[in-house]
């Protein structure tokens, strides 16, 4: 059975992955937090910070894993720019220390990338459009993209956006947050010139594990297939589940005052991953759908 190991194991997709790869494979998982969100049992967990660099590599090359799936990154945008250099060594350093710890050894490197390397002026884009990063997160991952590409030839490159989902414990989402939100009765304002394709980080799991076993090579959009704003998937969230009297205002970008600029008219084609594997993504509205019966069941 092959070992592979996922970095982020308590993170959303993380999650996501493991609770996907079990009984296919050996799993190792790496986090900072203490103990696992997963419950299940068949699954190495440890605690180690992706940018201690002797800790990294030793765990690494102990389990020589046939696959890493770094998942792990500072994905806060607006963190990102007012901790320049937390951003720089979290998504840089740590992605270095891991690929310096792969190249002692055959292994698959599958990173998680983003929208964010390009500028949000011409969305949709494709794998082969030139990247332009408006923000310190987007420039630190792009460069993370670089040192993957540069430095390995046995790797996956799997840009996301939006990831939503459900997992018990995992920090809130953007729909989920909504979910709280209104069933708290809040009054929210939420942007209208922000458009993407959102991922069920469920479809992304299983897109990334898909990719591997199937032996890809090089750069793979892994995103929803709809195309859509974020004032127009809360009222989906609100049709979906029913909410009554919620207060929802429409808002431009410019309004909030964020730290970090952020990609407007973005988006990712997924037509490379589709026609190459025939890998499945899920509507908005499909996946919301899904989100309210993981929820509804875990009461």
């Amino acid at each position: 059975m092959n070992t592979i190991c996922i970095t982020g194991g308590n993170g959303l997709l993380g999650s996501k992955l493991l609770e996907a790869a079990q009984g296919r494979y050996r799993i190792v998982t790496i986090d900072l937090a203490e103990s696992p969100l997963y419950t299940g049992d068949k699954f190495e967990y440890y605690q180690v910070d992706i940018t201690h660099k002797e800790k990294i590599i030793g765990l690494i090359s102990k389990f020589q894993p046939h696959c890493v799936f770094h998942t792990a990154a500072l994905t806060n945008v607006d963190e990102c720019e007012r901790e320049e250099q937390k951003a720089w060594d979290i998504n840089v350093t740590g992605t270095e220390n891991l690929i310096q710890a792969c190249q002692l050894f055959p292994c698959t490197f599958i990173h998680l990338s983003t929208d964010y390397i390009f500028n949000g002026k011409n969305g949709p884009y494709s794998e082969d459009d030139r990247p332009d990063p408006v923000s310190v997160y987007g420039q630190t991952k792009l460069e993370s993209e670089k040192i993957v590409r540069n430095n390995l030839s046995d790797y996956i490159i799997a840009r996301t956006m939006i990831l939503y989902g459900y997992f018990p414990g995992v920090r809130k989402n953007f729909i989920t947050w909504l979910i709280e939100a209104m069933q708290q009765g809040k009054k929210l304002r939420i942007v209208t010139d922000q458009y993407g394709t959102p991922t069920l980080a469920d479809d992304c799991a299983g897109a990334l594990l898909t990719l591997y076993e199937k032996n890809a090579r090089g750069i793979y959009h892994t995103a929803g297939r709809e195309l859509i704003n974020r004032y127009n998937m809360a009222r989906k969230v609100m049709d979906i589940f029913q909410f009554q009297d919620v207060s929802l205002s429409p808002i431009s970008t410019d309004q909030l005052h964020q730290d970090a600029p952020r990609p407007l008219r973005s988006g990712l084609k997924i037509d490379k991953i589709k026609n190459e594997f025939g890998i499945p993504f899920s509507s908005l509205e499909e996946g919301i759908i899904r989100v309210k019966g993981q929820m509804e069941s875990t009461l």
